[in-house]
């Protein structure tokens, strides 16, 4: 025999292949406390679940979940930085929000891990397989009245819901005009090796349709606006195209007109696009705050949107936030059968209905506005007005005060300006 030759070891010394089939002991006591929270969360006790035999249980344990992993759709040019940053996301999630109340302290992680297997498992088992017994289908139906009855009256709770909620948050927070939209797609995939229904999300992106329009005598290029339904419950997560009515942007919306309308007749919605120069001012200006809340604002605007006519005569699609109240306008035009949003203008502008009264109530010129900074978020989020009461009143009066209840997204201390101070008291004495 040649020394070369490796000697095969004895079988005794061969560890034994673990099957992933198996019903581990841990994943048992596991399964077995997540079942108890369950219990007492649909009006049970624990002892419901504990009554039924150790076969029965693992009967209910057979098919197991895993907790969500979010892939790239193969060939959909989504980075993976996004991916892992998705995947920290939803990790995080699963082990720090509550599934039903939390006085109960099912984590969404272990709702989505046990919760489901044995939801599932109750809710469609066969009575008349061979292995449940008539007492243990007692014990069964028991338990199932209780428990999909729960999960009926709670669908807002519903894993898919829930996941493609922290999708539509983590797509708004990504998504760029100008560059790329993301959807997803939810699929359960059954890995017989491991015994197992793999929850998956595949995510993949859209490039927005660009457009030429010509402006004084030159070509701009534009994007389709898109928008998430921050409101929705939909199954899928996909950007909506931004449209608006051609009666409220022409300026002819009659209100006695609309009321005599048939209830078939649809009325005409024009495409938005926006420009790189809107993009550009609404970030400057928004200038506290990321791109989730900007991206948050187009939902707003065009979920809900408002019209205004500037003092100069010009049309101006009200910027919405989660008040329902102005943070800014979007001055457009219409060309070509669409709607083009030109720039981003703060409250302060003088041609705004409240940067009209501001500057009335102040008697300030716009270059001095802008010097201090009114055109930015940061300077309502920033300054201690109680120290410039003359300030405080007209932004009052001119309704911007909400401008200084917008929660920067890093946390400064209003400060008192020497500046502000000396300026409006020589505003004053004049």
């Amino acid at each position: 025999m040649s020394k070369n030759k490796k000697r095969k070891k004895n079988v005794q010394d061969r560890k034994p292949i673990q099957s992933h089939l198996a019903i581990t002991k841990t994943y048992f006591d596991d399964f077995t406390k997540t079942a108890h929270k369950f219990m007492l969360l649909v009006g049970l006790e624990p002892s419901d679940f504990d009554a039924l035999s150790k076969r029965s249980k693992e009967h209910l344990m057979f098919v197991k979940h895993t907790p969500y992993r979010i892939h790239a759709e193969k060939g959909s040019h989504v980075p993976r930085a996004y991916i892992h940053f998705f995947n920290q996301v939803m990790g995080i999630h699963e082990k720090k929000t509550f599934y039903g109340d939390p006085k109960f302290n099912i984590t969404f992680l272990e709702y989505v891990t046990y919760g489901m297997t044995l939801i599932f498992a109750i809710d469609g088992y066969d009575r008349r397989d061979f292995y449940w017994t008539p007492d243990q289908i007692e014990l069964l139906e028991k338990i199932k009245t209780p428990l999909i009855k729960y999960t009926d009256d709670n669908v807002e709770d519903h894993f898919a819901i829930r996941s493609n909620k922290i999708l539509r948050d983590l797509f708004t927070y990504v998504s760029l005009p100008n560059y790329r939209y993301y959807t997803c797609k939810e699929q359960g995939a059954i890995n017989y090796t491991r015994g197992c229904l793999e929850n998956q999300i595949f995510v993949s992106s859209i490039e927005p349709e660009r457009k030429k329009f010509i402006i004084d005598g030159k070509t701009h290029s534009a994007y389709r606006l898109a928008y998430y339904d921050l409101f929705s419950s939909a199954d899928d997560v996909v950007p909506i195209p931004a449209e608006i009515p051609l009666s409220f942007v022409s300026g002819k919306k009659n209100e006695e007109k609309n009321k005599e309308k048939s209830e078939t007749e649809e009325e005409i919605k024009l495409p938005v696009y926006i420009q790189n120069h809107a993009l550009r001012r609404s970030s400057e200006r928004m200038d506290c705050k990321d791109n989730m809340y900007r991206n948050q604002i187009f939902s707003l605007s065009f979920l809900f949107p408002g019209v205004v006519t500037a003092l100069n005569g010009q049309r101006l699609i009200k910027a919405l936030d989660f008040t329902a109240k102005p943070v800014g306008y979007f001055p457009f035009i219409i060309q070509d059968d669409a709607v083009l949003l030109l720039s981003f203008l703060p409250l302060s502008s003088p041609i705004t209905p409240e940067g009209s009264i501001l500057r009335k109530e102040l008697g300030i010129q716009i270059e001095d506005s802008k010097y201090f900074g009114l055109d930015k978020f940061s300077f309502y989020t920033n300054t201690d007005f109680d120290t410039i009461p003359i300030l405080q009143q007209a932004l009052k009066k001119a309704d911007m005060w909400h401008l200084t209840e917008i929660q920067p997204n890093d946390k400064t201390e209003r400060k008192e300006d020497q500046i502000l101070k000396h300026f409006f008291a020589e505003q004053l004495d004049s």
